[in-house]
């Protein structure tokens, strides 16, 4: 059988994977009230609340080749291979188990399934968090295993999605792309009548190659959460083709691996005001030793500060903005060797969202840039802008209709190595329908 036939059943497998569990699902969903899923064991002080989203979706994709497809394009759905663009259907589901262990102790166990993972169906949170009652004004919550660290103020809703938007911003794409914390996060607190100040300090594992997306790819705009089974698709630019300067690294990567041996850590700090809104700020260092390499993936030393902030205005809007700094780096020796990778990054985003009850209208633009530091012959350099418009019409309380467009106009000189045109204006339409149990 051809590799493109093979290609053709394991989507075939996926897809019947994933109906199955809609199905599955829905038919529980059915023959249960309409919270179907709560308290769906319960002995003494332990529980175990069950959410369900499910979701078909249409696309009208772009007209370059997608990142998911080995290209440089900034969507997450492009081109087929005549360039031209795809009318897409494609389902997704998550599942959230969430176990209650007394007053103190909640877990959350997120599976996700679509067509894109590597895995039909995968895991991408999975913790316990400690949050005891507050001794008056001050309070204390802890938690552990692997979940998302506190950078975005879009992804609030179940399973890390957006009420605003289908596709993330810039910089929460990425997040869900390559940053997860596997380890413990502590946070202290102290709650006035109208301020909330938390601090927030964490230590975690296995987030070496955080940096390979925005250096070799830059940056993207999606709403797909990495999986921990999952791989990240590589294009195959000048330094890591073959006989290139790092070919030895895989043509995927491993965004939640541990290559050297060692932890990274972040620190938050967050003022929430009932009148004025919540102001966040969190600075990040994987600490990583940029020379390790083990199993065809390099350590990338990365660190950024991110900004972000949200308030509600009256008559049901709501203003979000965010911005990010960081720089990752590859082999840092000395000039005029090194560093063989070094690149710089920087994005910002704003977001204005209106609700009229059951509808909500939401614009965002955003600005993003990489500069390429090094002195190697891949240019990582790129820049661009991004906008998008969604509309949102919610039938019901449990269900949610999406309609968004999407415009991304970049310029990428190393596009020209892969036999595209190094500026793209690439477009994307999406219609979701979601429900919720």
């Amino acid at each position: 059988m051809g590799s493109s036939a093979m290609g053709r059943g394991a989507a075939a497998m996926r897809h019947r994977a994933i109906a199955v569990l809609i199905v599955t699902a829905v038919s529980a969903a059915a023959q249960q009230p309409a919270r179907a899923f709560d308290d769906v064991l319960s002995a003494g002080d332990v529980s175990l609340d069950v959410d369900v989203l499910l979701e078909g979706r249409a696309v009208v994709g772009s007209t370059t080749k997608s990142w998911e497809d080995g290209g440089l394009g900034k969507v997450r759905y492009g081109a087929d291979t005549g360039g031209d663009r795809r009318v897409l259907l494609r389902p997704e589901a998550a599942v959230i188990f969430t176990p209650r262990f007394g007053f103190d102790v909640t877990g959350k166990l997120v599976l996700t399934a679509n067509d894109q993972q590597r895995q039909t169906i995968d895991v991408t949170e999975a913790f316990l968090e400690y949050k005891p009652a507050p001794a008056r004004a001050f309070g204390f919550k802890a938690r552990g295993g692997a979940f998302f660290p506190p950078i975005s103020q879009e992804n609030t809703g179940l399973a890390w999605t957006s009420p605003y938007t289908i596709t993330s911003s810039a910089i929460n794409s990425w997040v869900g792309e390559e940053l997860k914390t596997i380890g413990v996060e502590a946070t202290p607190y102290w709650r006035g009548d109208d301020l909330t100040v938390e601090l927030t300090a964490a230590g975690y594992m296995a987030n070496d190659p955080t940096g390979t997306l925005l250096a070799w790819r830059g940056w993207s705009f999606n709403d797909r959460e990495t999986g921990f089974l999952d791989r990240l698709q590589l294009a195959q630019i000048r330094i890591i083709r073959p006989g290139g300067n790092l070919d030895t690294q895989a043509p995927t990567e491993k965004p939640f691996h541990e290559v050297d041996g060692s932890g990274g850590v972040y620190a938050g700090l967050s003022l929430a005001h009932a009148d004025y809104g919540k102001l966040s700020f969190l600075w990040y260092d994987n600490l990583a030793d940029d020379h390790a390499f083990v199993k065809s993936q390099w350590a990338w030393r990365t660190d950024f500060a991110s900004l972000a902030y949200k308030v509600e205005l009256p008559g049901d809007v709501d203003v979000l903005a965010q911005a990010m700094r960081g720089r990752t780096t590859v082999i840092t020796i000395r000039a005029p060797i090194g560093p063989i990778v070094d690149t710089r990054f920087w994005s910002a985003y704003g977001l204005v969202s209106k609700e009229i009850g059951r509808h909500r209208l939401s614009f965002r633009g955003e600005v993003f840039k990489t500069i390429d530091r090094d002195t190697f012959p891949d240019n990582n350099n790129e820049h661009g802008f991004g906008l998008t418009a969604a509309y949102v019409f919610r039938p019901a309380d449990n269900q949610r209709l999406t309609v968004e467009f999407l415009y991304v106009h970049s310029e990428r000189p190393e596009r020209a190595f892969l036999a595209a045109p190094p500026r793209a204006r690439e477009t994307q339409t999406q219609v979701s329908y979601r429900l919720f149990f």
